[in-house]
């Protein structure tokens, strides 16, 4: 009976050795799947750290071209309305510039009237006997013409003046046009520096959403390890504490049985010493040893 006992612990013993050594190579594989899950992890929450490093330089990049783009708006739309005060200011010159156009003709008779004037003082000078009534006809057309040629030089300078004025009306207006196309081409780049850096944004934007999910993905993997793990290692302690105790129980019916087998001799031995006796034959100090010496032990 305790041979056949011994036997299925021995089996059992060698089936729990077995599931351990097994249950260890699973758990070291789990540790190993764990440790490269943790520095999978390890690296892609630095990768998200430089990621969202990088969108925060991003906006921080777009709101001061918003900025830059708010202000060139401004500037471009004050700078429109001084072109179209200048543009009225061009018309109001080119308005008194036809009127003035329109006697330009007779600017041209100056030199005409100088002349006519000269002659006329001329023959005042050099006519000799000039009768009174015409010398003051002479006199009378010199002041006429001296007046004239008075008021054709000042509407020859006010010509000048206003040709002046329409001049540089002209080239203020072409400078606040180049001012503005220099402005529109710097808010052209702005605005395709905004729509790019927008694009990289959302892409980053992207590029974060999946690390997040990998990084759930990950962790959700980590913590099934985890709990396999957990599982493993209460099964491990479970089948140790059992194979200790299969050990403790070998160990017991093995010594309980070394201990029937030493019985079961000593019996026989001291039969035979006591069939010697009846028999009256001489027995040894051993044969008196396994009779009396063993009883004395047993006591």
């Amino acid at each position: 009976m305790s041979k056949n006992r011994e036997e299925i612990i021995s089996l059992e013993i060698s089936s729990l050795r077995e599931d351990l050594q097994n249950l260890i190579i699973q758990r070291n594989e789990l540790r190993r799947q764990l440790g490269e899950i943790r520095e999978k992890l390890s690296a892609r929450r630095e990768e998200l750290k430089k990621k969202r490093e990088d969108l925060s330089n991003i906006r921080n990049e777009i709101a001061k071209l918003r900025e830059k783009i708010f202000s060139l708006k401004n500037d471009i739309q004050t700078l429109r309305s001084r072109l179209g005060e200048m543009f009225k200011e061009l018309k109001q010159i080119s308005t008194e510039f036809r009127e003035l156009s329109r006697g330009r003709e007779s600017l041209i008779a100056i030199d005409e009237l100088r002349a006519k004037i000269e002659q006329l003082e001329w023959t005042l000078i050099t006519t000799p006997n000039i009768e009174p009534e015409r010398e003051k006809e002479i006199v009378s057309e010199i002041s006429r013409l001296e007046q004239k040629l008075k008021t054709l030089l000042s509407l020859h300078m006010r010509y000048g003046d206003i040709s002046s004025r329409y001049e540089k009306t002209k080239n203020a207006i072409s400078e606040l046009r180049s001012e503005i196309e220099k402005k529109r081409s710097v808010l052209r780049d702005a605005i395709n520096q905004l729509n790019n850096l927008k694009a990289q944004r959302d892409k980053l934007k992207n590029e974060i959403s999946n690390i997040i999910d990998d990084i759930k993905t990950l962790k959700n993997q980590r913590d099934e390890i985890k709990n396999r793990l957990a599982t493993i290692n209460n099964e491990i302690q479970e089948k140790r504490r059992r194979y200790y105790e299969l050990l403790r129980e070998l160990k017991r019916i093995r010594d309980e049985y070394e201990k029937s087998v030493q019985q079961r001799m000593l019996q026989e031995k001291k039969a035979k010493v006591l069939d010697k006796i009846s028999r009256g034959e001489r027995v040894t100090l051993y044969d008196l040893y396994v009779l009396y010496g063993q009883e004395k032990q047993e006591k």
